[in-house]
């Protein structure tokens, strides 16, 4: 299935490469650009009739909290946000005469992986300064019938399921061109 495939090489090319004479503090510094609280990535690509969407979040972002959900409110609360994040449609406005389908999706939370005690146990035990950190992933793969019809995506729905997204930084590739940009409450229309 080329699902999991689609975007891998497109990210590997869009990768600053950096070589770090200290590798634990260069692995400290990605690991901190990477989790941002109020602030996403979405990557998408876009290969003949197939569209792909990835998210990566923090917990923060979509549940509101980072630690493993432990009380009746945080639980409901994880569940709350794996509803809305299956909820593609509202999500994700595509333009619509693209005909395109969800065709396969993929959740991974890091909130609910039972070894999570144990690893944020060690990892604070090494750096005292440091908190635990979760992530959302979400993988979205589309069929569409009319892919070159596909020219925007309003993330309207995403902003206002998750408030405290404050920014999601996109990157597109389409087999004509390759866009950056950052989308927001405000601003949450992709075009092009």
């Amino acid at each position: 299935m080329r699902f999991s495939y689609l975007l891998a090489p497109i990210i590997f090319a869009l990768s600053p490469l950096s070589l770090a004479v200290d590798e634990h503090e260069h692995e400290h510094e990605q690991s901190l650009s990477a989790h941002l609280h109020g602030v996403a990535t979405l990557n998408i690509a876009l290969d003949d009739q197939q569209l792909e969407l990835q998210l990566n979040s923090p917990a923060m972002n979509i549940v509101g909290f980072e630690y493993k959900p432990s009380s009746a409110a945080d639980k409901h609360a994880l569940l709350a946000a794996e509803r809305a994040l299956k909820n593609e449609q509202d999500l994700f406005k595509l333009t619509p005469a693209a005909q395109c389908a969800l065709s396969a999706m993929t959740i991974d939370n890091d909130l609910a992986d039972q070894h999570q005690d144990d690893d944020q146990h060690s990892e604070h035990d090494k750096h005292p300064d440091e908190h635990p950190h979760a992530d959302i992933q979400a993988r979205y793969l589309f069929n569409c019938t009319t892919p070159d019809k596909l020219s925007s995506i309003n993330l309207a729905g995403f902003f206002s399921a998750f408030p405290q997204t404050e920014k999601l930084t996109v990157q597109l590739i389409t087999p004509d061109a390759q866009h950056g940009v950052e989308l927001s409450p405000s601003n949450p229309v992709l075009s092009w």
